[in-house]
Protein backbone atom coordinates (compact mmCIF):
# COMPACT_ATOMS: atom_id res chain seq x y z
CA UNK A 1 0.00 0.00 0.00
CA UNK A 2 2.75 2.42 0.67
CA UNK A 3 5.00 1.67 -1.94
CA UNK A 4 1.57 2.50 -4.34
CA UNK A 5 1.01 5.93 -2.56
CA UNK A 6 4.92 6.31 -3.14
CA UNK A 7 4.50 6.23 -6.66
CA UNK A 8 1.49 8.37 -6.52
CA UNK A 9 3.34 11.30 -4.90
CA UNK A 10 6.04 11.08 -7.43
CA UNK A 11 4.30 11.27 -10.37
CA UNK A 12 2.79 14.66 -10.37
CA UNK A 13 6.45 15.88 -9.80
CA UNK A 14 7.51 13.95 -13.07
CA UNK A 15 5.24 14.73 -15.14
CA UNK A 16 5.57 18.65 -14.51
CA UNK A 17 9.38 18.26 -15.83
CA UNK A 18 8.06 17.00 -18.65
CA UNK A 19 5.76 19.47 -18.95
CA UNK A 20 8.79 22.23 -18.77
CA UNK A 21 10.69 20.06 -21.10
CA UNK A 22 7.85 20.01 -23.26
CA UNK A 23 7.52 24.10 -23.34
CA UNK A 24 10.84 24.35 -23.98
CA UNK A 25 11.70 22.11 -26.87
CA UNK A 26 8.19 24.00 -28.02
CA UNK A 27 10.08 27.35 -27.60
CA UNK A 28 13.00 25.96 -29.58
CA UNK A 29 10.98 24.48 -32.25
CA UNK A 30 9.56 28.27 -32.75
CA UNK A 31 13.18 30.23 -32.28
CA UNK A 32 14.66 27.80 -35.19
CA UNK A 33 11.58 27.90 -37.17
CA UNK A 34 12.09 31.92 -37.34
CA UNK A 35 15.76 31.23 -38.00
CA UNK A 36 17.74 32.07 -34.41
CA UNK A 37 17.68 28.61 -32.57
CA UNK A 38 18.38 28.41 -29.05
CA UNK A 39 22.35 28.47 -28.59
CA UNK A 40 23.80 26.03 -26.49
CA UNK A 41 25.13 26.83 -22.95
CA UNK A 42 28.92 27.30 -23.08
CA UNK A 43 31.39 26.00 -20.66
CA UNK A 44 34.33 28.74 -19.97
CA UNK A 45 37.22 27.41 -18.80
CA UNK A 46 39.61 28.66 -16.27
CA UNK A 47 42.60 29.69 -18.88
CA UNK A 48 39.95 31.65 -20.92
CA UNK A 49 38.53 33.63 -17.34
CA UNK A 50 42.53 34.21 -16.76
CA UNK A 51 43.03 35.70 -20.44
CA UNK A 52 39.90 37.77 -19.81
CA UNK A 53 41.30 39.18 -16.67
CA UNK A 54 45.00 40.17 -18.37
CA UNK A 55 43.40 41.65 -21.25
CA UNK A 56 41.24 43.56 -18.93
CA UNK A 57 44.15 44.64 -16.79
CA UNK A 58 46.49 45.89 -20.21
CA UNK A 59 43.30 47.81 -21.17
CA UNK A 60 43.35 49.99 -17.59
CA UNK A 61 47.07 50.65 -17.75
CA UNK A 62 47.00 51.94 -20.80
CA UNK A 63 43.89 53.91 -20.49
CA UNK A 64 45.70 55.15 -17.28
CA UNK A 65 48.74 56.00 -18.74
CA UNK A 66 47.04 57.50 -21.33
CA UNK A 67 45.44 59.82 -19.21
CA UNK A 68 48.26 60.85 -17.11
CA UNK A 69 49.76 61.89 -20.31
CA UNK A 70 47.19 63.97 -21.44
CA UNK A 71 47.05 65.70 -17.77
CA UNK A 72 50.93 66.08 -16.89
CA UNK A 73 52.80 69.33 -17.61
CA UNK A 74 54.85 69.14 -21.02
CA UNK A 75 58.73 68.38 -20.35
CA UNK A 76 60.76 71.65 -20.71
CA UNK A 77 62.43 71.95 -23.92
CA UNK A 78 66.18 71.19 -24.08
CA UNK A 79 68.45 74.61 -24.45
CA UNK A 80 69.54 75.46 -27.25
CA UNK A 81 73.23 74.45 -27.65
CA UNK A 82 75.38 78.17 -27.33
CA UNK A 83 78.94 78.90 -28.61
CA UNK A 84 81.02 79.79 -25.22
CA UNK A 85 81.42 83.40 -25.43
CA UNK A 86 85.88 83.46 -24.95
CA UNK A 87 86.72 85.75 -22.05
CA UNK A 88 88.34 89.00 -22.72
CA UNK A 89 91.00 89.39 -20.81
CA UNK A 90 91.54 92.32 -18.45
CA UNK A 91 92.97 95.00 -19.89
CA UNK A 92 96.07 96.81 -18.05
CA UNK A 93 95.28 100.02 -16.48
CA UNK A 94 96.53 102.83 -18.95
CA UNK A 95 99.02 104.87 -17.26
CA UNK A 96 98.33 108.53 -16.13
CA UNK A 97 99.15 110.95 -18.79
CA UNK A 98 102.91 112.34 -17.92
CA UNK A 99 103.99 116.00 -18.91
CA UNK A 100 105.47 116.36 -22.13
CA UNK A 101 108.77 116.67 -22.65
CA UNK A 102 110.95 119.69 -24.46
CA UNK A 103 113.52 117.22 -25.57
CA UNK A 104 114.07 116.69 -29.09
CA UNK A 105 114.61 113.10 -30.41
CA UNK A 106 116.47 114.63 -33.08
CA UNK A 107 117.23 118.45 -33.83
CA UNK A 108 116.00 119.88 -37.26
CA UNK A 109 119.21 120.93 -38.08
CA UNK A 110 119.91 119.67 -41.64
CA UNK A 111 122.79 117.97 -42.40
CA UNK A 112 125.61 118.97 -44.26
CA UNK A 113 124.73 119.13 -48.20
CA UNK A 114 125.62 115.85 -50.13
CA UNK A 115 128.71 116.31 -51.43
CA UNK A 116 132.02 113.77 -52.64
CA UNK A 117 134.23 114.89 -49.46
CA UNK A 118 132.97 115.54 -46.05
CA UNK A 119 132.90 119.16 -45.22
CA UNK A 120 135.80 120.95 -43.77
CA UNK A 121 136.75 120.88 -39.88
CA UNK A 122 135.52 124.73 -39.87
CA UNK A 123 132.00 124.46 -41.76
CA UNK A 124 129.14 124.34 -39.52
CA UNK A 125 125.21 123.20 -40.26
CA UNK A 126 122.38 125.50 -38.68
CA UNK A 127 122.02 125.51 -35.79
CA UNK A 128 119.46 122.50 -34.42
CA UNK A 129 116.14 123.67 -33.57
CA UNK A 130 115.16 122.75 -29.80
CA UNK A 131 111.79 122.73 -30.75
CA UNK A 132 109.69 119.77 -28.01
CA UNK A 133 108.47 117.05 -30.33
CA UNK A 134 104.57 115.33 -29.50
CA UNK A 135 104.92 113.88 -25.70
CA UNK A 136 106.33 110.50 -25.56
CA UNK A 137 103.26 109.03 -24.10
CA UNK A 138 100.47 107.27 -26.19
CA UNK A 139 98.03 109.89 -26.84
CA UNK A 140 94.33 109.09 -25.64
CA UNK A 141 92.50 107.94 -29.30
CA UNK A 142 90.19 110.62 -30.64
CA UNK A 143 87.01 108.91 -30.11
CA UNK A 144 88.09 108.25 -25.95
CA UNK A 145 85.80 110.68 -24.04
CA UNK A 146 87.53 113.00 -22.68
CA UNK A 147 88.22 113.08 -18.34
CA UNK A 148 86.29 114.60 -16.31
CA UNK A 149 89.07 116.75 -13.98
CA UNK A 150 90.23 119.68 -15.54
CA UNK A 151 94.25 118.57 -15.46
CA UNK A 152 93.58 115.42 -17.30
CA UNK A 153 90.88 116.98 -19.63
CA UNK A 154 93.94 119.42 -20.52
CA UNK A 155 96.77 117.07 -21.05
CA UNK A 156 93.76 115.32 -23.24
CA UNK A 157 93.59 118.82 -25.55
CA UNK A 158 97.03 119.27 -25.48
CA UNK A 159 97.37 115.63 -27.21
CA UNK A 160 95.41 116.14 -30.00
CA UNK A 161 96.49 119.23 -30.42
CA UNK A 162 93.99 121.79 -29.21
CA UNK A 163 96.05 123.79 -27.74
CA UNK A 164 93.02 126.66 -27.79
CA UNK A 165 91.06 123.78 -25.47
CA UNK A 166 93.93 122.83 -23.73
CA UNK A 167 95.09 127.04 -22.75
CA UNK A 168 91.46 127.56 -21.13
CA UNK A 169 91.65 124.54 -19.00
CA UNK A 170 95.42 125.33 -17.63
CA UNK A 171 94.04 128.84 -17.12
CA UNK A 172 91.00 127.49 -15.64
CA UNK A 173 92.91 125.25 -13.56
CA UNK A 174 95.38 128.33 -12.40
CA UNK A 175 92.23 130.56 -11.22
CA UNK A 176 91.65 127.92 -8.77
CA UNK A 177 95.63 127.36 -7.50
CA UNK A 178 98.14 129.62 -8.96
CA UNK A 179 100.92 127.34 -6.27
CA UNK A 180 100.59 124.56 -9.24
CA UNK A 181 104.12 123.50 -10.58
CA UNK A 182 102.90 121.32 -12.92
CA UNK A 183 100.58 123.11 -14.28
CA UNK A 184 102.88 126.34 -15.02
CA UNK A 185 105.61 123.16 -16.38
CA UNK A 186 102.74 122.17 -18.74
CA UNK A 187 101.49 126.08 -19.79
CA UNK A 188 104.85 126.69 -20.59
CA UNK A 189 105.24 123.84 -23.35
CA UNK A 190 102.24 125.38 -25.35
CA UNK A 191 103.30 128.60 -25.06
CA UNK A 192 107.15 127.00 -26.64
CA UNK A 193 105.05 125.20 -29.10
CA UNK A 194 103.71 128.62 -30.43
CA UNK A 195 106.82 129.95 -29.94
CA UNK A 196 106.08 132.30 -27.44
CA UNK A 197 109.14 131.80 -26.16
CA UNK A 198 109.09 134.42 -23.39
CA UNK A 199 106.11 133.68 -22.57
CA UNK A 200 106.92 130.06 -21.58
CA UNK A 201 109.99 130.88 -19.82
CA UNK A 202 107.67 132.62 -17.40
CA UNK A 203 106.33 129.72 -17.01
CA UNK A 204 108.99 127.36 -16.27
CA UNK A 205 110.51 129.93 -13.84
CA UNK A 206 107.73 130.00 -12.10
CA UNK A 207 106.93 126.18 -12.01
CA UNK A 208 111.03 126.42 -10.75
CA UNK A 209 110.05 128.55 -8.03
CA UNK A 210 107.23 126.72 -6.65
CA UNK A 211 109.11 123.48 -6.88
CA UNK A 212 113.30 123.83 -7.14
CA UNK A 213 113.61 120.04 -7.84
CA UNK A 214 111.42 119.59 -10.68
CA UNK A 215 113.89 118.26 -13.09
CA UNK A 216 111.39 118.73 -15.89
CA UNK A 217 110.56 122.34 -15.54
CA UNK A 218 114.79 122.77 -15.62
CA UNK A 219 115.25 120.91 -18.74
CA UNK A 220 112.29 122.80 -20.50
CA UNK A 221 113.87 126.28 -19.39
CA UNK A 222 116.83 124.69 -20.95
CA UNK A 223 115.38 124.41 -24.28
CA UNK A 224 113.65 127.50 -24.26
CA UNK A 225 116.92 129.18 -23.37
CA UNK A 226 118.98 127.88 -26.10
CA UNK A 227 115.99 128.40 -28.54
CA UNK A 228 116.39 131.91 -27.84
CA UNK A 229 119.98 131.96 -27.94
CA UNK A 230 120.59 132.43 -24.12
CA UNK A 231 123.50 129.60 -24.12
CA UNK A 232 124.68 130.03 -20.74
CA UNK A 233 121.79 130.02 -18.85
CA UNK A 234 120.37 126.79 -20.61
CA UNK A 235 123.85 125.11 -20.07
CA UNK A 236 122.57 125.95 -16.28
CA UNK A 237 119.21 125.10 -15.83
CA UNK A 238 120.27 121.51 -18.33
CA UNK A 239 122.90 120.80 -15.51
CA UNK A 240 120.38 121.93 -12.55
CA UNK A 241 118.67 119.37 -14.54
CA UNK A 242 121.02 116.63 -14.65
CA UNK A 243 122.26 117.13 -10.80
CA UNK A 244 118.49 115.91 -9.95
CA UNK A 245 118.38 113.12 -12.30
CA UNK A 246 122.34 112.29 -13.94
CA UNK A 247 120.86 109.73 -16.00
CA UNK A 248 118.32 111.77 -17.86
CA UNK A 249 118.63 111.30 -21.61
CA UNK A 250 116.59 114.57 -22.50
CA UNK A 251 119.09 116.64 -20.59
CA UNK A 252 122.41 115.27 -21.97
CA UNK A 253 120.78 115.71 -25.45
CA UNK A 254 119.85 119.15 -24.41
CA UNK A 255 123.32 119.95 -23.30
CA UNK A 256 125.30 118.50 -25.99
CA UNK A 257 123.43 120.96 -28.33
CA UNK A 258 124.42 123.82 -26.08
CA UNK A 259 127.81 123.01 -26.28
CA UNK A 260 127.76 122.34 -30.14
CA UNK A 261 126.21 125.83 -30.47
CA UNK A 262 129.03 126.92 -28.31
CA UNK A 263 131.31 125.50 -30.59
CA UNK A 264 132.73 122.71 -27.63
CA UNK A 265 131.83 119.74 -30.25
CA UNK A 266 134.52 117.34 -27.83
CA UNK A 267 131.67 118.01 -24.65
CA UNK A 268 129.12 117.55 -27.08
CA UNK A 269 129.91 114.58 -28.26
CA UNK A 270 131.06 112.99 -24.61
CA UNK A 271 127.41 114.14 -23.33
CA UNK A 272 126.23 112.28 -26.55
CA UNK A 273 128.32 109.07 -25.51
CA UNK A 274 126.85 109.24 -22.62
CA UNK A 275 123.74 109.79 -23.02
CA UNK A 276 123.89 106.24 -25.35
CA UNK A 277 125.22 104.18 -22.24
CA UNK A 278 121.81 105.26 -20.77
CA UNK A 279 119.71 104.44 -23.98
CA UNK A 280 121.63 102.34 -26.70
CA UNK A 281 118.58 103.04 -29.38
CA UNK A 282 118.37 107.15 -28.67
CA UNK A 283 117.43 108.31 -32.40
CA UNK A 284 117.96 111.32 -31.32
CA UNK A 285 121.38 111.04 -29.37
CA UNK A 286 122.90 108.85 -32.87
CA UNK A 287 121.72 111.56 -35.09
CA UNK A 288 123.53 114.61 -33.38
CA UNK A 289 126.81 112.41 -32.65
CA UNK A 290 127.03 111.80 -36.54
CA UNK A 291 126.12 115.83 -37.29
CA UNK A 292 129.21 116.11 -34.58
CA UNK A 293 131.57 113.54 -36.04
CA UNK A 294 130.47 114.49 -39.81
CA UNK A 295 131.38 118.31 -39.00
CA UNK A 296 134.42 117.38 -37.64
CA UNK A 297 135.83 115.03 -40.42
CA UNK A 298 135.14 111.49 -38.74
CA UNK A 299 133.24 109.74 -41.91
CA UNK A 300 133.32 106.31 -40.18
CA UNK A 301 131.57 107.55 -36.69
CA UNK A 302 129.39 109.64 -38.67
CA UNK A 303 128.23 106.45 -41.19
CA UNK A 304 127.61 104.45 -37.64
CA UNK A 305 125.36 106.47 -35.96
CA UNK A 306 123.61 107.83 -39.39
CA UNK A 307 122.28 104.01 -40.04
CA UNK A 308 121.93 103.60 -36.57
CA UNK A 309 119.69 106.84 -36.34
CA UNK A 310 118.17 105.46 -39.85
CA UNK A 311 117.10 101.81 -37.35
CA UNK A 312 115.76 103.46 -34.26
CA UNK A 313 114.57 106.69 -35.74
CA UNK A 314 112.99 106.39 -39.56
CA UNK A 315 109.04 105.84 -38.35
CA UNK A 316 109.26 108.92 -36.17
CA UNK A 317 111.61 110.84 -38.25
CA UNK A 318 110.37 110.17 -41.76
CA UNK A 319 111.37 113.36 -42.96
CA UNK A 320 114.59 113.77 -41.28
CA UNK A 321 115.80 110.11 -42.60
CA UNK A 322 115.25 111.43 -46.50
CA UNK A 323 118.11 113.74 -45.64
CA UNK A 324 120.11 111.18 -43.22
CA UNK A 325 119.64 108.72 -46.35
CA UNK A 326 120.87 111.14 -49.07
CA UNK A 327 124.11 112.48 -46.55
CA UNK A 328 124.90 108.04 -46.09
CA UNK A 329 125.27 108.07 -49.47
CA UNK A 330 127.70 111.34 -50.28
CA UNK A 331 130.07 109.72 -47.25
CA UNK A 332 129.99 106.34 -49.26
CA UNK A 333 128.10 104.48 -46.12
Amino acid sequence: MSVILDALRRKPAASQDDEAYARTARADAVLATLGNPRRPPERRSAVRMLLYALSALGLGFIGLSAIVLLFAPPAPAPPTPRAEARPVPPQAPSAEPAAPSATPPAPSAQPPAPSAKPPAPSAKPPAPSAKPPAPSATPPALSAKPPDDLFHLALYYQRIGDYDGAMVQYRALLERDDKNAEVHNNLGLLYQDRDQLDDAVKQFQRAIALDPAYVKAHNNLGVALLRTSRLDQAAAELGVALAGDPRNVESLVNLALVRRAQGRPADARDLLRRALTVDPHSAGSHYNLAVVADEGGDSTTAIEHYRAFLRFGTIAHGDLAAQVRARLSALGG
